[in-house]
């Protein structure tokens, strides 16, 4: 009978302890969304899946504007994400000395949906990291490259912060959408972003209209050279040269 109790207790144990770890995911009832079936790729663990369907959100607009900011609303929500190929971002332990950056924390659900809103509204409400730089990485690669030649890696490990201003940033994104959801479209954000003194806006907006990341209604030609052609003309004569650069880069485009 000891025995029983015994085997009992222990698989209580692992019982509880399999609804602590699977707590650590969060998951979301998506019927409760818009998108449902984008939303639950956008949350799920494979990059593939979350990257497309990145991408297919912004497709559509302002709209699922919504969708992600509910997916904010709770902040421990998390995703280790999974078969990142060459993918190096906060999260990331390895960095192969070449891939795609994403200065996001990805694997926290509410980063990730603001990594999205903010490529889509072209703000920083400030789910960025800014831990990630193309030097520091270099020299990562030059300084370990006798390993890397040996294991075709590198060790990395970011020291983030932003998880612990999480509630600041997503209450600050909150309050934006609620003062511009009547009448704000990507196609205004895009020229807001243009004619704000944030040097970091601006250098979005021109990356999406040089390398489109999804369609924006009424972009075209006509209205660059209409509402915004004049700004990036005065844009190009900065100080700064990477502003510079890409001003130029547009305007030979």
């Amino acid at each position: 009978m000891k025995h029983i109790f015994y085997i009992i207790i222990f698989a209580c144990f692992l019982s509880c302890k399999a609804q602590k770890t699977e707590s650590k995911a969060e998951i979301f009832d998506t019927s409760e969304f818009e998108h449902p079936e984008l939303i639950s790729d956008f949350i799920s663990a494979e990059w593939e899946k979350v990257f497309k369907a990145k991408d297919s959100l912004l497709n559509i607009g302002e709209t699922v504007i919504p969708d992600l900011l509910k997916l904010m609303n709770n902040p421990k929500a998390f995703e280790k994400l999974q078969n990142t190929a060459d993918l190096i971002y906060p999260g990331a332990t390895e960095f192969w000395g070449h891939g795609w950056v994403i200065d996001y924390d990805l694997d926290w659900i509410a980063i990730r949906a603001g990594w999205a809103m903010e490529n889509l509204t072209s703000q920083h409400f400030g789910f960025t990291e800014n831990v990630i730089t193309e030097k520091e990485l270099m020299d990562l690669h030059k300084k370990d490259y006798a390993k890397y030649i040996e294991t075709g890696k590198h060790d990395v490990n970011f020291e983030r912060q932003k998880f612990k201003e999480l509630d600041a940033i997503i209450k600050k994104a909150k309050d934006w959408w609620k003062n511009n959801q009547d009448n704000w479209t990507p196609l205004s954000g895009l020229k807001d972003a243009i004619f704000s003194d944030d040097i970091n806006r601006q250098l979005d907006a021109i990356q999406q209209m040089r390398f489109t990341r999804f369609k924006i209604k009424g972009y075209n030609q006509e209205w660059f050279d209409r509402e915004i052609k004049p700004r990036i003309i005065e844009l190009n004569k900065t100080n700064d040269e990477e502003l510079k650069l890409q001003t130029g880069y547009l305007l030979r485009n």
